[in-house]
């Protein structure tokens, strides 16, 4: 099963989220910002999916790693990596991004609690 598959598992209210612009639709795994798909790799959708489902709290490197690449043999960075990526990719469309509380981990901008 595909990680966001079972993220709608977990209680979304749908395929689609929209927190200030930001759309998620998690049964054709696609992303928008203001209306501009954003060209995401489907790692990079699951650890945006993650991060805007848990965008009220900062999320630990660890958990991320695990929720996103659970069973996969990474290296320790990738999850910063790909939160580098992602974060050009939201900001390039105009998103604030992702922030990080350094030694604690990182969490979506742009939403209600900011």
């Amino acid at each position: 099963m595909h990680p966001a598959q079972a993220h709608s598992q977990e209680g979304f209210a749908g395929p689609t989220w929209n927190p200030r612009g930001l759309v998620l639709n998690q049964d054709l795994f696609r992303a928008e910002f203001n209306g501009a798909k954003l060209d995401l790799t489907a790692r990079e959708y699951d650890l945006l999916s993650v991060l805007h489902r848990e965008r009220h709290r900062v999320v630990p490197r660890d958990e991320l790693h695990r929720r996103v690449w659970s069973g996969s043999e990474t290296g320790e960075r990738v999850v910063d990596t790909y939160v580098s990526r992602l974060r050009t990719k939201l900001r390039s469309a105009g998103h604030p991004g992702i922030g990080v509380l350094r030694k604690r981990g990182y969490r979506l901008l742009g939403s209600e609690h900011d």
